[in-house]
């Protein structure tokens, strides 16, 4: 395999799936997760702390393309690289020592597998390259930080996803013609959001479920968003905010904020409410010596 560019790299031995740190989020799966155990590790890799200097923005390059083994991570927090790996939003991550929350240290990683993880990568479905990508990732961080986690179930505050008063907005899948932009995508999720000037972001779906955009809205907000809706078609939007709320602009240039928005523009609400979530408790963390 070719060098690579950033920093010395070390072998990373196969470890063994041993308690909880091979486990996936216990939350509730698909078929394919069930029925999926991923299993695969990087065989290179460099972890290094990034210069103070530049930690005024953060890269990610993990699951695009999703059948690669490659990984590029550029100034990310230690919570960025547990949410990258265990799928989890800050809010669900517990017990992290002072050194590790989000105001640093930050690292820069790249990582990856030989040839013949990528060919088997390829022969996966997107939801099995994710499970491999996220174990790999879990697997380093056992290694090179001493990662050592189980998994809770706890009552915290959820949103849940209902049909708003007057009913859904939404336009039927296929009813909004694809940009060119997206036009020029070699796969395009149903859902993808692009910032919009001063506006503030949108969020565009294209024959999206209402599983989707719950998902998506989870990750804006900070805490588990159910779907309650009952819609179980896809739909077409364009949902349109700057913020997750509650404070608004009194700017009319400015979208209103996440909270008011998609009642607004897709006549759905999302309701505060009380539900299990999973945390993940970190037993154990050290933070890492220089490659």
């Amino acid at each position: 395999m070719a060098a690579m560019r950033s920093g010395s790299f070390v072998a990373l031995s196969a470890l063994l799936c041993a308690g909880v740190m091979c486990a996936q989020q216990p939350a509730a799966k698909s078929a394919t997760q069930a029925a999926y155990v991923p299993s695969m590790t990087f065989d290179v890799a460099s972890v290094r702390e990034s210069n103070p200097d530049l930690t005024a923005g953060f890269s990610v390059s993990f699951m695009n393309p999703a059948h690669s083994s490659l990984v590029r991570l550029s100034n990310n927090s230690v919570q960025n690289l547990l949410q990258l790996a265990f799928g989890v939003n800050f809010p669900q991550i517990v017990g992290l020592p002072d050194w590790a929350h989000g105001r640093g240290p930050f690292f820069n990683i790249e990582a990856k597998s030989d040839e013949s993880a990528d060919e088997r990568l390829a022969k996966l479905s997107d939801e099995q390259a994710r499970l491999e990508k996220q174990h790999m990732m879990q697997m380093l961080l056992a290694e090179r930080f001493q990662l050592k986690v189980h998994w809770e179930t706890r009552e915290g505050p959820i949103y849940e996803l209902v049909v708003a008063k007057n009913g859904p907005k939404l336009q039927p899948g296929g009813s909004i013609p694809l940009s060119p932009e997206e036009l020029r995508w070699t796969k395009l999720p149903p859902i993808h959001q692009r910032a919009n000037g001063i506006k503030g972001y949108e969020f565009i779906g294209h024959q999206c479920s209402m599983e989707s955009l719950a998902k998506t809205l989870t990750i804006q907000v900070g805490a588990p968003v159910v779907d309650k809706t009952g819609l179980t078609g896809t739909y077409d939007f364009d949902l349109q905010y700057h913020g997750r709320g509650p404070d608004a602009s009194d700017d009319p240039n400015v979208s209103p904020p996440l909270l008011t928005a998609v009642p607004e523009q897709l006549g759905l609400k999302m309701q505060p409410a009380k539900g299990e979530q999973q945390f993940l408790i970190i037993d154990h963390i050290e933070r890492p010596s220089a490659n």
